[in-house]
C-alpha cells in the first residue's frame, strides 16, 4: 500500500473558529497517535453532527448517557491497512481506549528508543485506571467547571447547548453555569482539587525522576490524565491555578506531553 493510501482517518469534534480539539476522549487517541508516530489527518465533524456521523459509518454506540440511551460521541479512527473479518479493507475502531490497543497492537514500532504504549500486561489495569480517572474528573466538579466554557462553533453553538442542556435535565444552557468568582464556585473549586489530590496525586511517587507517572518513562496511563488536562486547559478559567495544584504536578505533566500535542 503506498504511503498517502496508509494515512488514518482521526474523526474529531469541531470548536472555534479557530478549530482546535478540546473534548479529553479525542485527546486521548490523538496523544496515542502522535506517540506511536502513526501517519494520519484529523476530519472535524460539527458537534451536532457527530451522532449521525457514527451511525452513517455503523459504528455502534460503546458508552451509554444516565438514561440508558446511546451515547454516540467521537473519537473515531479509520484505518485503512488493516482487512476487517468481512474482508472489506480498512476498520474503523469507535472508542479512545480501543484504538489505544489497537495501535499498540498493529503499529507498534520502538522508534529512538520510545517506550510502548503500554508496558507488558498492563492492559487490564490501564483500563481500570482510564474508568478511575474519567470518573475523578466527572463526578467531583472538573466536568462541570469547565464544561459551560467549551469553545463551541458559533455556527452551531445553539443547538449544542440546547442538547446539553436537555441532557442535563435543565431547561436553559444558563442554568448549568458557575459564576466565576462565586462562592459555590470556590467551594467546588476546592472539592476538586481535594479529589484530584487524594485520587491521582498521590499515585505521582517517582516526582523527583520526572513528570509521569513512572517518572521518566511514559506510558498511555500518562495520555489519559493529559487528555483531561486538555479539556481543562480548553475550557477552565481557573486553568492556570489547576496547574500549580499539588506542587505544580498537572502543569509539568501537560507542559511534558506537548511533544506528543500535534493537530495534525
Amino acid at each position: 500500500m503506498d504511503a498517502q493510501k496508509s494515512i488514518m482517518t482521526f474523526y474529531d469534534i469541531a470548536s472555534g473558529p479557530p478549530i482546535r480539539p478540546f473534548a479529553p476522549n479525542p485527546w486521548k487517541a490523538r496523544y496515542a497517535l502522535n506517540f506511536t508516530n502513526t501517519p494520519y489527518c484529523t476530519t472535524w465533524v460539527p458537534l451536532p453532527d457527530v451522532a449521525a456521523t457514527r451511525k452513517k459509518l455503523g459504528i455502534p454506540a460503546c458508552r451509554k448517557h444516565a438514561n440508558g440511551t446511546d451515547f454516540l460521541t467521537l473519537p473515531i479512527l479509520y484505518d485503512p491497512t488493516i482487512t476487517s473479518s468481512t474482508q472489506q479493507e480498512g476498520i474503523f475502531v469507535g472508542d479512545s481506549f480501543d484504538i489505544a490497543i489497537h495501535l499498540y497492537n498493529k503499529h507498534s514500532s520502538p522508534d529512538g528508543g520510545r517506550p510502548p504504549l503500554f508496558s507488558p500486561n498492563s492492559i487490564a489495569l490501564h483500563r481500570t485506571f482510564n474508568a478511575h480517572v474519567d470518573a475523578l474528573f466527572t463526578l467531583n466538579g472538573g466536568a462541570q467547571l469547565a464544561g459551560y466554557y467549551m469553545p463551541l462553533d458559533p455556527a452551531t453553538a445553539e443547538a449544542s447547548r440546547a442538547d446539553f442542556a436537555r441532557r442535563a435535565g435543565v431547561s436553559r444552557w444558563e442554568d448549568l453555569e458557575i459564576p466565576q468568582g462565586s462562592e459555590e464556585r470556590k467551594e467546588k473549586l476546592a472539592a476538586f482539587e481535594a479529589a484530584l489530590g487524594s485520587g491521582l496525586a498521590t499515585w505521582f511517587v517517582r516526582r523527583d525522576e520526572g513528570p509521569f507517572l513512572e517518572g521518566r518513562t511514559p506510558m498511555y496511563a500518562d495520555l489519559i490524565v493529559g487528555g483531561w488536562l486538555q479539556f481543562m486547559r480548553n475550557c477552565l478559567p481557573e486553568w492556570e491555578e489547576l496547574r500549580g495544584w499539588h506542587g505544580g504536578l498537572w502543569g509539568r505533566l501537560h507542559d511534558a506531553l506537548e511533544v506528543w500535542a500535534e493537530v495534525k
